[in-house]
């Protein structure tokens, strides 16, 4: 007799088919496709992208799809439908041995589940991964919200009744500064294992194509990035991708367009889907992202995977590039370093420029080849 799969219900405010949130969907997706062979998979969702009301087209809301994601079940509540009742009766309806949640300050979808958690409502084990939401950098961004949550969680032993997912030994150390009694399992984000064969872009010496793939938000950087343009003398072109999330900040970094010199000519082509990036990446030289923390970063692995070398802070997980030959992660209180970089890149010839391209591509390789071969989730959910 074959034995039942046990159930994880993944609970987050966003999933595919957006991808306007970034990083967390793409953790998500390939979980589910990683675990749906050994676990039985639900996904409770909205029926929106993150930043917009409209609706996905051809998703019916509020019913379990089996066929969105093969292998995966997944409900789209109807933004009008979401409430606290709602809600739980999906929850309770599932009845899952485990309930994955992503972040810690969502409303509906990470703080109900911890409400019903702590009130018995629900039996399920309850798993949580911040996503980078402790790290100093964004807990510095709307401390007035987050901070009295976390003094709720405290309050209510939130670390009695929950295991932590870290993806990594900083994420670790970030959880253990509010939860030190928490128990911790640290397991890699899973990548994207869809390497396409090498493909080279053809690289004119005292020119550089960048590309920067984010949201639009202070996090990212973006005028960092654009400030240290301003003193570059090669040719560069920048094609900026991601949602405008931020309006004023999105205006300061027009300004800073506006300053640059001829010689660096900026595109925004706005948000575009996962699809597409791929694509984008490999008509450019160099991905740059000089964030002030990632707890992952999807876009820079799928820079690596495209064959493209990073510029990027070293307040993300990718760290040592040089030694690796795969890019530069550069401290952000060197913005002439970020200026070098890009003129180093823009000063190279053909052989010089495939030499550091392919390095890329065969860091994303080992990688990927690194992560189809652990198993560390079987022990987040036992």
């Amino acid at each position: 007799m074959l034995q039942k799969k046990k159930s994880i219900l993944i609970v987050i405010d966003w999933f595919f088919p957006g991808y306007k949130a970034g990083g967390p969907i793409q953790s998500t997706l390939n979980l589910c496709n990683a675990l749906k062979g050994t676990y039985e998979i639900f996904v409770l969702t909205t029926d929106t992208d993150h930043g917009t009301n409209t609706p996905y087209p051809n998703i019916q809301p509020n019913t379990w799809l089996p066929n969105i994601v093969p292998g995966i079940k997944i409900f789209y509540c109807k933004k009008s439908s979401i409430s606290k009742a709602y809600l739980t009766q999906q929850i309770e309806k599932v009845s899952a041995d485990f309930i994955y949640l992503n972040h810690l300050f969502s409303p509906y979808f990470v703080i109900l589940p911890i409400w019903l958690k702590w009130r018995n409502k629900i039996k399920s084990t309850l798993i949580i991964c911040p996503r980078g939401a402790l790290y100093d950098s964004a807990l510095s961004l709307k401390k007035y919200k987050k901070l009295p949550l976390l003094f709720f969680y405290k309050a209510i032993g939130l670390d009695k009744f929950s295991i932590f997912h870290a993806t990594n030994q900083r994420e670790k150390n970030a959880i253990l500064q509010f939860f030190p009694n928490v128990n911790i399992i640290i397991a890699d984000n899973l990548p994207n294992t869809n390497q396409l064969p090498f493909v080279p872009i053809e690289k004119i010496m005292g020119t550089v194509k960048c590309i920067f793939v984010a949201r639009i938000v202070p996090i990212k950087n973006l005028g960092f990035f654009l400030k240290a343009l301003n003193n570059c003398l090669a040719q560069i072109q920048l094609t900026i991708v991601g949602p405008v999330e931020n309006e004023s900040y999105w205006n300061e970094c027009k300004n800073y367009i506006q300053q640059l010199p001829s010689n660096v000519q900026v595109n925004y082509i706005g948000a575009k889907n996962n699809t597409e990036i791929n694509g984008l990446l490999l008509q450019h030289h160099l991905f740059v992202l000089p964030t002030t923390g990632e707890n992952f970063g999807h876009s820079i692995l799928e820079a690596f995977i495209a064959g493209r070398p990073v510029l990027i802070s070293n307040q993300t997980p990718w760290l040592q590039l040089i030694e690796k030959n795969a890019g530069w992660d550069v401290g952000l209180h060197q913005p002439e370093v970020f200026t070098q970089v890009v003129e180093k890149v823009a000063s190279y010839n053909q052989q010089q420029y495939n030499t550091i391209a392919v390095g890329a591509w065969q860091y994303a390789q080992n990688f990927i080849q690194h992560a189809q071969q652990t198993n560390q989730y079987s022990k987040l959910f036992l």
